[in-house]
């Protein structure tokens, strides 16, 4: 019942077009992913999208609906469908010669003709955290370079009959990046689920607690700096005169 409400919704999102039959899915089968996706118009669906959304949440999941959460949900789609959007070919789309030539895994999306060159490795794109780095020690210019949390998977098979061939994930803090297997990454995964849970309580902790919060007055804030001026004036020629602190 409720599937068959979403899909009401979805539906009526333009822009989407109609789904394959049995027998255009194997005609399909070989062609890259761009071709597939030429009739896709994805502008047309995020312009849609967050009133489709709120349409099908209130109706399908009324007791939990909010138009914030709703907001919210659709906020997240939209940024990946634009992530999406810019994402690079991967080997797969760029076809069979190309997955022989570099001895790519299909899903990788390193330009080995290119900038990427060919480092002995194979990587699909980063995903990213919209929200930029917040490390104290970095400027703000630094800080927007980088995201707040990033990850993506990478295959190392270079000489694999000699030395084998190994999944990983590549989990990027800031500017820290740690490599993990995938038993390790989803084990993090659950890890990071579970903290956002109680970074929420968190935040809405400091929420309850900032209402408290006030600015200071400037004039007394000018009298303080003042003072303190007066202070290390008068210890600097104490010590100059040879006294002591």
């Amino acid at each position: 019942m409720a599937q068959s409400a979403i899909s009401q919704h979805v539906a009526a999102l333009s822009g989407i077009p109609p789904q394959p039959t049995a027998a255009e899915r194997e005609q399909l089968a070989g062609k890259p992913a761009l071709v597939q996706a030429e009739t896709f118009d994805v502008s047309k669906v995020i312009a849609a999208l967050p009133e489709a959304m709120d349409a099908a949440m209130k109706e399908t999941l009324p007791d939990q609906y909010t138009p914030e959460l709703a907001a919210q949900i659709a906020a997240g789609a939209i940024r990946r469908m634009r992530a999406w959007q810019q994402q690079p070919l991967t080997a797969a789309q760029r076809g069979p010669a190309w997955i022989t030539r570099y001895g790519c895994n299909p899903e990788c999306q390193l330009d080995h003709a290119g900038a990427d060159g060919e480092p002995g490795w194979h990587s699909t794109a980063p995903i990213e955290t919209e929200h930029r780095s917040i490390d104290d020690n970095h400027t703000v210019a630094e800080n927007q370079a980088l995201p707040l949390l990033g990850a993506q998977i990478v295959v190392s098979n270079e000489r694999s009959q000699a030395y084998g061939r190994y999944t990983s994930v590549w989990l990027h803090l800031n500017a820290t990046t740690g490599t993990l297997t995938v038993a390790e990454a989803r084990e993090a995964l659950t890890a990071i689920r579970g903290f956002a849970a109680e970074f929420e309580a968190v935040v809405d902790s400091a929420e309850v607690i900032a209402a408290a919060d006030f600015d200071g007055d400037p004039e007394i804030a000018a009298a303080d700096r003042e003072a303190d001026d007066r202070r290390i004036r008068a210890i600097t020629e104490r010590l100059q005169q040879g006294g002591a602190w």
